[in-house]
């Protein structure tokens, strides 16, 4: 870039880098204190990536401060993660879904085959559902274009969900009823499912919209 005729766009560019900047989410001194980092901040998507791509995938775009996706491609966080706390808020539009996944390996040809999922709403899913191996501990009708927050936290091989500060799943991945849930459904088929230490989050759906994305690790 030594030509001049670089010089304005890129002095654009930058101003308007800072512009969007004063609107981005950031943490609190708490927050980073104990141990919280962006993955969403309102403003870059730089932390995701298409699954099994190098780039954003043209569904999903960053608008309005959230990270909204349309059926097509889902999104792989850059990096890996074993043990975390994951904190976001989602809502998803009438008629759409959405699903986040964790421990997951790209050797799959699709998330589902090696990470667990919470289910956020629609195609009759149960909210905070998990692929039907286990019944949440509470049944939540889901209102669609309204924001809920959850929280996914997973420690060793404990998982449980929650949705607006109510824990309303749990299960422990490889326990008894585990793997007689998992012979009994459609992910039988895949031996690393729900198996890996650590793997990728992923982002998947139509009509979801997601913001406030921060994790911590445990």
């Amino acid at each position: 870039m030594k030509s001049r005729q670089f010089l304005l766009p890129v002095l654009a560019l930058a101003v308007a880098t800072l512009a969007a900047g004063s609107d981005a989410v950031k943490l609190t001194a708490l927050e980073r204190s104990q141990g919280w980092r962006l993955l969403f901040d309102g403003v870059s998507a730089g932390d995701w990536r298409g699954y099994r791509a190098n780039a954003l995938p043209a569904n999903w775009h960053v608008r309005e401060q959230s990270l909204t996706g349309a059926a097509g491609l889902a999104l792989a966080s850059v990096e890996e993660y074993g043990d975390f706390e994951l904190l976001f808020d989602w809502k998803v539009a009438p008629g759409g879904h959405g699903e986040v996944y964790f421990r997951v390996s790209e050797d799959g040809k699709t998330p589902e085959e090696t990470g667990p999922v919470m289910e956020l709403a629609g195609h009759g899913d149960k909210l905070a559902g998990n692929g039907g191996l286990n019944e949440p501990d509470r049944a939540i009708t889901p209102q669609f274009d309204v924001w809920y927050r959850a929280r996914i936290t997973v420690y060793g091989k404990q998982v449980e969900y929650w949705i607006n500060g109510e824990r309303v799943a749990g299960f422990a991945l490889g326990s008894p009823d585990w793997k007689r849930a998992v012979a009994g459904s459609r992910f039988k088929a895949f031996p690393d499912f729900g198996a890996l230490p650590g793997g990728r989050l992923v982002l998947a759906g139509d009509g979801v919209a997601f913001r406030n994305v921060k994790i911590r690790a445990l």
